[in-house]
């Protein structure tokens, strides 16, 4: 056999030829086969990780160990190496992860804010904005079930309408027959009962003109934007009442300067109206007065007020007052509404310390 010189190592070998004897070895490897005949690939073989291999026509065999513990060294401080360049490269890695996120992901928290912050009657589509392609479905998703929402939103405020509108005709024919068979009556005990359908009838159309007012304001006719001058809205609500019998009662307290705030002026007149009504009706006979001050119309009067725990409960849809009345309680909750769509405040108050009078304001902006 052939013997190479004596250096230090970790890996030795063997190869034996056809017959089984040993032809070449290195000088740390034993003479005896580190596996026995026949046997092919890896095994361990303590103190030694050890190959064997054989040629197809199986005239030479070779045998190729390693010492296991210098495997293990090599296994250990190898990857020590490895994982502490990674280590080192976790938190950059983590902070470049969490910024491309924070990058990509900024259009779907400006949608989320746009969604918290909108206000409930307001079902426009929300914008791409640069979404991610990924999110881009549920932005999409999100906007077709606004579309359903807002088709039948609608639907209902539409057949409101109409049906308050239609019922305006039939409510008027029937007025003028109840007038006519009133004025032909002449007995005091048929006329009580004309003069009952008469103030039925009244209260009938009443109640489907508010209907109609609910849903002009439902279908979010306050959301819309332009520049309106409180002191001339006032004005013009004001001249309304020039041929009512209440109109004495109504005053005036109007600065000399425009007050200018973003709103719809229909939807403003129908909110100052339905106060000035209320105001009217349950104030028994106490004047009432529109005043413009800072960002701010309200209607105030000195009749006989209401308790805090009602103050609330006023601005329900179908809540009266205290007083018995034939309003239909739609009246506050439509300036609530109003309000809301406006971006404005509406505050109900009894502002006297006694109890007595009511003030109620839209207060636009952060005016207290």
């Amino acid at each position: 056999s052939a013997e190479i010189g004596s250096h230090e190592e970790h890996v030795i070998y063997q190869v034996f030829d056809a017959r089984g004897r040993l032809r070449l070895r290195s000088h740390n490897a034993p003479a005896t086969p580190l596996l026995a005949p026949g046997i092919e690939g890896l095994r361990d073989e303590p103190p030694w990780h050890v190959v064997a291999l054989t040629r197809d026509d199986g005239r030479r065999r070779v045998l190729v160990a390693e010492d296991s513990a210098h495997r293990r060294q090599l296994l250990a401080s190898g990857g020590v190496w490895m994982v502490l360049p990674l280590l080192a490269l976790l938190p950059l890695t983590g902070a470049a992860l969490h910024w491309g996120l924070r990058s990509g992901l900024r259009s779907v928290e400006r949608a989320g804010s746009a969604m918290r912050l909108r206000d409930a009657a307001d079902l426009s589509p929300l914008p791409p904005d640069r979404t991610p392609s990924e999110l881009r479905p549920m932005i999409d998703g999100f906007n077709a079930l606004l579309a359903r929402q807002r088709d039948l939103l609608d639907a209902e405020r539409l057949f409101a309408a109409r049906s308050a509108h239609e019922l305006r005709t039939p409510l008027a024919a029937a007025r003028a027959q109840a007038q006519r068979l009133l004025a032909a009556t002449h007995e005091a005990p048929a006329r009580a009962h004309g003069e009952r359908l008469l103030a039925q009838l009244d209260r009938l159309t009443r109640l489907s003109s508010r209907l109609l007012q609910i849903a002009r304001v439902e279908s979010g006719i306050a959301l819309q934007r332009e520049p309106v001058d409180l002191v001339l809205l006032a004005r013009l609500v004001a001249d309304e009442y020039r041929a009512a019998p209440e109109a004495a009662r109504l005053r005036l307290a109007l600065p000399d300067a425009p007050v200018v705030v973003d709103g719809d002026i229909d939807a403003l007149s129908i909110a100052v109206r339905n106060l000035i009504d209320n105001a009217l009706k349950h104030s028994h006979g106490a004047p009432v007065v529109l005043r413009v001050a800072a960002q701010c119309i309200a209607v105030e009067d000195a009749g006989p007020g209401i308790d805090a725990a009602s103050l609330g409960r006023l601005r329900r849809p179908f809540e009266r007052g205290p007083v018995d009345s034939d309003g239909a309680g739609l009246g506050l909750a439509m300036v609530e509404s109003v309000a809301r769509q406006s971006g404005a405040r509406f505050e109900l108050q009894s502002p006297r310390a006694d109890g007595r009078g009511l003030r109620a304001a839209l207060v636009f902006g952060s005016q207290p």
